[in-house]
């Protein structure tokens, strides 16, 4: 196993140990583990040696499926080539994916799906040092399984601010909205702290209308926008989209998802740029 991968492992299976209590719709409502922790360290001193981000910001977003199917080293190393930040979705620790992509020094891994064998989770990988790393889980209500979110932070070039990067991997199958909404509310809290730009990415499930909903009603919460594809040759399920990428304070200067056959779902390409 990698050993970065393994640190980072170990040090989100231990946060997966604490809980505490927000308030949502005048509801109690679990916190992620890690909450408190993520937003204390939110603004940071950037490590020494990092290099912003910007003007141009070049993004793969893609769920990988657990790296499974043939030919998904090949297309990630081309879709991630020249990219400064790359957010994977149902990524295999045992497939050892953060070394098909050279460019990529730096990796936040947050757990999710794990059997015997092998754990999967959310994958950020990045040409240079987050100022931030954290990660959550959010527990499928019917098949009891974690579905995670990782959030980094990145320093910007000729700015105070950074960027917030979160790579989130959303509950499916559940009954009803309660569980969905609550983990886009836990991002609200990040949100709602952080000043500068804002970078959302992944798989969203979003494959009714009332999810979509949402979503929707989410992005108008926090001034998100979301990334358009033309034409949208993004993954659909009963004709809905599933992948999105939601921004705050970037522009997007290019967009396009790629069919492919070594993954469920297409991966999406996008360059941003700082306004």
């Amino acid at each position: 196993m990698n050993t970065a991968f393994a640190r980072h492992l170990c040090r989100a299976a231990t946060r997966l140990l604490a809980a505490g209590l927000l308030c949502h719709a005048g509801l109690a409502v679990a916190e992620p583990a890690g909450m408190a922790e993520c937003l204390a360290g939110m603004g940071a001193q950037q490590r020494q040696a990092a290099v912003p981000l910007g003007p141009d910001i070049q993004i793969v977003s893609w769920n990988i499926q657990k790296a499974d199917n043939p030919g998904w080293a090949e297309d990630l190393q081309l879709f991630a080539t020249g990219a400064e930040l790359a957010f994977l979705q149902e990524a295999s620790v045992s497939a050892a994916i953060p070394g098909t992509v050279p460019e990529a020094d730096f990796l936040a891994f947050a757990p999710g799906y794990r059997n015997a064998s092998d754990v999967t989770g959310v994958l950020t990988l990045s040409r240079y040092p987050p100022s931030l790393e954290c990660d959550f889980s959010s527990v499928e209500p019917l098949l009891q399984t974690p579905k995670a979110t990782s959030v980094t932070e990145y320093p910007l070039v000729g700015r105070d601010e950074r960027l917030l990067a979160i790579n989130i991997h959303s509950v499916n199958f559940s009954f009803g909205l309660q569980r969905y909404r609550e983990q886009l509310h836990a991002l609200s809290t990040l949100i709602n702290r952080h000043k500068g730009p804002v970078l959302i990415a992944g798989d969203l499930n979003t494959w009714n209308s009332n999810r979509l909903k949402a979503l929707d009603d989410f992005m108008a919460g926090h001034d998100l926008s979301p990334v358009t594809f033309m034409p949208d040759l993004r993954t659909t399920v009963f004709g809905n989209p599933l992948d999105h990428i939601l921004v705050r304070g970037l522009h997007t200067a290019s967009a396009v998802a790629i069919p492919v056959d070594s993954s469920d779902h297409n991966p999406l390409l996008v360059r941003l740029q700082l306004p």
